[in-house]
């Protein structure tokens, strides 16, 4: 039953992506964990191994360890050597191809989607920066 409502839920929206004259793709975290890239809050994500108040703006700018701890955590070459692109990436290319993706929205800085084929262009990144 389970099964079913989801693929009942999943014509759905492509019926409506169908209908539509373009798209906005919104994906934050979760989009990339099926790539390998832990997200945040889930067992085994990034605040398991790292404290949220090792990645503030604060921290980032004032601490030489910090700015290493996240760009070895983002770049020490893990993402851009190992980690491929998910069927959900690959999703996103397939509507730009089709001239139906106006802009995706992420908050992923992972280039798994660039690499799908999503032009740069057209990815936008969100950079969140707290204050506190």
């Amino acid at each position: 039953m389970e099964n079913q409502n989801q693929d009942t839920l999943a014509n759905k929206v492509a019926d409506l992506i169908v209908n539509a004259g373009k798209v906005v793709v919104f994906t934050g975290a979760g989009h990339s964990t099926e790539s390998g890239i832990p997200d945040f809050r889930s067992p085994g994500g990034i605040w398991n191994c790292f404290g949220p108040d090792d990645f503030t703006y604060q921290k980032f700018v004032s601490s030489p360890d910090s700015r290493r701890k996240q760009w070895q955590l983002l770049w020490g070459g893990r993402l851009t050597k190992e980690i491929e692109p998910n069927p959900a990436h690959y999703a996103i290319a397939e509507l730009d191809r089709r001239g139906k993706l106006d802009c995706i929205i992420t908050q992923n800085v992972d280039n798994l989607l660039q690499r799908a084929g999503v032009p740069a262009g057209k990815i936008l990144e969100l950079t969140i920066i707290c204050s506190g």
